[in-house]
């Protein structure tokens, strides 16, 4: 596909990329089918370097995630995590192993020291981002889980997306117990992307092309948004930046942005200038969303308080 930006920055390594996260001044890329992950400076936007898989074991790599000083990488074929070092590149360590009991592992969420690991054919594992150690498992049969694709820690409270349950799980995130089980009528269809903003839980529902607002503290559904004029179509990772919320429609090729807490829209980013071809993932970096697209082999980096294309990487 030839760029739609004249003069777009190359990166060619990008291969299916579907999961992004950043740290410092450099964004991470995990590229799903070509078992690697790009580093790119934010500023220029150029290509720092592609880690291949290597010793560093990458499989299928989709989840990822970033503590500061370690990016955090889900193998989902290995059945593994990949730790390497956000400054250099260098890997930290592969953490693997039955006691994990890790099962195609794609959300990752960090708590502090802590990370956990949803598994999308198995249920959650509690790591410490510290040193890899396992801290507890909890199975589906516990957690009530069934498809758990994407997970976020809100206070003491873990929430779990069940793609295939149409449902979230809520646990004690000191524990590990389950608080409750939530479902509701049309508004959790193949939940796939959370988010959270104050007192306020954004649930994307990929098959139900909407997008739901909780209250993270009782776990009623505030609103379920699906009007015409948000062009959601299969929308799937969503993102908090400041006050507002971002949305990556991956049928649509477009962008959503709405108010965080009323849910009233912004704005909706599409067109051949942006080279969005199935966004499916997208980080925040100061005042710029990086998105990445799955089918496209490319990031675009729009600003995100105007929605103007900054970069388009491929």
């Amino acid at each position: 596909m030839s760029s739609p930006l004249a003069g777009a920055a190359h990166a060619p390594a990008l291969d299916q990329p579907l999961g992004i996260a950043a740290s410092g001044g450099h964004v991470w890329v995990a590229n799903a089918r070509g078992n690697s992950v790009s580093e790119f400076d934010v500023t220029s936007g150029a290509l720092v370097r592609t880690i291949p898989r290597s010793t560093y074991g990458f499989a299928t790599p989709i989840g990822i995630g970033t503590n500061r000083s370690n990016v955090w990488v889900a193998n989902k074929s290995a059945n593994s995590l990949t730790e390497l070092s956000a400054k250099t590149g260098a890997l930290e360590r592969i953490v693997k192993g039955p006691s994990y009991h890790f099962s195609d592992p794609i959300g990752l969420a960090f708590s502090g020291p802590y990370l956990w690991v949803a598994s999308e054919t198995g249920g959650l594992s509690e790591i410490s981002a510290i040193n890899g150690a396992l801290i507890r498992v909890v199975t589906p049969e516990v957690g009530d889980f069934d498809n758990p694709v994407d997970v976020t820690v809100s206070g003491n409270m873990v929430w779990v997306a069940n793609e295939a349950g149409d449902s979230l799980s809520e646990l004690n995130a000191a524990n590990g117990t389950l608080v409750r089980n939530i479902t509701s009528s049309g508004a959790f269809i193949a939940p796939i992307g959370l988010a959270v903003s104050d007192q306020s839980l954004w649930v994307s529902a990929a098959s139900g092309n909407g997008v739901a607002q909780l209250d993270v503290s009782s776990g009623a559904l505030v609103r379920f948004i699906t009007d015409a004029k948000f062009k959601f179509n299969a929308p799937w990772n969503i993102m908090i930046n400041r006050t507002h919320l971002w949305v990556v429609n991956a049928n649509g090729n477009s962008v959503t942005e709405l108010d965080a807490s009323t849910g009233t829209l912004i704005r909706v980013i599409s067109g051949h200038k942006y080279g969005f071809d199935n966004p499916i993932a997208l980080v925040a970096v100061g005042n710029e969303i990086w998105i990445a697209n799955g089918a496209g082999n490319s990031v675009s980096v729009v600003n995100a308080s105007t929605g103007a294309l900054v970069h388009y990487l491929r």
